[in-house]
């Protein structure tokens, strides 16, 4: 049996199975190890990590996408899906990896898939990302904007009244929302537990709700609602094409550097990979098909994303939580 000898001083002898053996041409040689024993020993440890490598989901890198179909006031969960498929088909094939797309009308479930590792990378609202996700998980990424001059401000609108001045002379007025938009809710709650020591839903007459953004201001424009609330990339492209609007409607509230939504990786997706992935989404309002994605998430430009534009969400929620304690 060969023998690999390992640590025994120059003219030292050591037995072996009975067998006595000379050391005096070895230098520093001290113990007897079997090479068939480390040879498999090697081969152990190297099906081992090929083992933890195929247990271990982040370590695949493919574009695997989640999102939460209740994000996005001005998209249906249809608009989303397809939009979110053709914007990780098309980074996925600029950069060669394989993409799936899920979408998730539990933000339970897209949570425990993104902590377990079937998906790797998240799209929600700024708000539920820190309300539902462990920031220690999350990662960068990236997310669309229009302009710089609107990022990121949310606006409560009110009708332009005489005998209006103010939040809080709107109490019991008719509120209208869009139909998913976790942030305008908990911003109005916010403002409501702090005016009115009651929620919105007891403050406001909440008369409908409407499928996209721009329509809340025409409800406003045509009296048929008082109250409001949006991303001002919204109200910016209702004045654009009603200029009229803005003489009858008023800002009552606004709040800055809260993103209306964003797409981020898991921290444990390998950090080449993601730098990859977010390199080629950067690039999108270069190319022609790009282009045409930012349209559908109305959109200009891609901007990199990540953990510590969170903060004023995480402010936001933080206050809420605090009011809703003392109440």
């Amino acid at each position: 049996m060969p023998l690999v000898l390992i640590g025994v001083k120059r003219g030292q002898e050591t037995e072996k199975y009975g067998f006595r053996i000379n050391l005096s041409m070895h230098t520093h040689l001290a113990v007897l190890i079997s090479l068939p024993f480390l040879v498999c020993a090697l081969a152990c440890s190297m099906l081992m990590t090929v083992a933890n490598a195929a247990d271990d989901p982040f370590a695949s890198e493919t574009l695997r996408a989640g999102f939460y179909a209740k994000s996005f006031p001005d998209f249906s969960v249809e608009d989303v899906e397809v939009s979110v498929k053709l914007l990780s088909e098309e980074i996925g094939q600029e950069v060669g990896v394989k993409t799936t797309v899920k979408a998730y009308e539990d933000i339970q479930s897209m949570r425990q898939d993104f902590e377990n590792g079937t998906i790797n990378f998240v799209v929600t609202s700024s708000i539920l990302m820190v309300s539902q996700f462990d920031k220690n998980l999350l990662s960068d990424g990236f997310r669309f904007i229009r302009s710089v001059e609107s990022l990121d401000k949310l606006l409560v609108l009110g009708q332009n009244k005489p005998n209006k001045d103010g939040f809080n002379s709107y109490r019991g007025q008719r509120l209208v929302l869009a139909q998913s938009d976790p942030t305008c809710e908990l911003y109005l709650d916010l403002l409501s537990l702090s005016d009115f020591k009651q929620s919105y839903s007891n403050s406001f007459k909440l008369i409908k709700r409407v499928k996209k953004a721009h329509q809340l201001i025409l409800m406003l424009f045509f009296n048929q609602a008082d109250v409001t609330c949006l991303y001002q990339n919204a109200y910016d492209i209702a004045i654009e094409m009603n200029p009229q609007l803005k003489q009858k409607i008023t800002v009552l509230s606004e709040i800055k550097n809260v993103p209306e939504g964003m797409g981020l990786f898991h921290i444990s997706t390998p950090a080449a990979f993601r730098e990859i992935v977010i390199a080629e989404a950067l690039k999108l309002q270069n190319r022609p098909r790009g282009r045409q994605l930012l349209e559908l998430f109305k959109g200009e430009q891609t901007i990199r994303a990540g953990v510590n534009d969170l903060s004023a969400a995480m402010e936001l929620h933080a206050a809420h939580q605090r009011l809703l304690g003392r109440q």
